[in-house]
């Protein structure tokens, strides 16, 4: 009789001990962290291809943790505006200003927008979709290359986001570009792929 009850309190406390080390695993925790070396810090992109309008790292801005993409045109033409709209999981990388005094999220690189009021810039956020107007207003300041960047957005890599996970990254099917003369047309932007490292 004693050595069936010790027997039954040895295995009593076994389960017990085999309990709180399940509690203690995290496996029920409902968002649980990753370990810090899993975490990315920095966020890696690599340029697209081609010579058409397209979305570069502008490395003279870009930061470890925040990506600043420059909108660069052909080697050829003018034009007095561009329209895009630049699509990201913002669950990983956020679009943000590219200096904390910018009024926009975005910056008009190229453009003369003159120095009185209204100027046509404007960006607004939909989601994960941050779209961008800017044009001169009328005729008389020239028209610009589009060789050079037009405009600039920048993305900012969010907290616990597992290193080398693709983040999600393109450009609406609406773009457009004023050119030098006649009425807005159509325009393809080209992007490069978005890594958290």
């Amino acid at each position: 009789m004693k050595r069936i009850q010790f027997s039954g309190i040895i295995e009593t406390a076994s389960l017990l001990t085999l309990a709180g080390l399940l509690g203690c695993s995290g496996g029920n925790s409902p968002n649980p962290e990753p370990p810090s070396m899993l975490i990315a810090t920095s966020l890696s992109y690599t340029d697209p291809a081609g010579t058409g309008y397209r979305f570069v790292r502008d490395a003279s801005l870009s930061t470890s943790d925040k990506l600043v993409l420059a909108l660069r045109g052909p080697e050829q033409g003018t034009g007095r505006g561009v329209s895009f709209g630049v699509s990201a999981d913002t669950t990983k990388a956020a679009f943000v200003k590219i200096n904390a005094t910018d009024v926009e999220l975005a910056q008009n690189a190229s453009f003369n927008l003159g120095v009185t009021e209204p100027k046509l810039f404007k960006c607004v956020t939909n989601g994960d979709t941050l779209k961008v107007s800017i044009a001169q207003k009328g005729t008389t300041a020239p028209a610009q290359p589009l060789s050079g960047t037009l405009a600039r957005v920048a993305l900012q890599l969010q907290p616990n986001v597992i290193k080398n996970t693709n983040i999600a990254l393109s450009v609406t099917a609406d773009a457009r570009i004023l050119p030098s003369s006649g009425n807005s047309q159509p325009m393809t932007i080209a992007v490069g792929t978005l890594v958290a490292r």
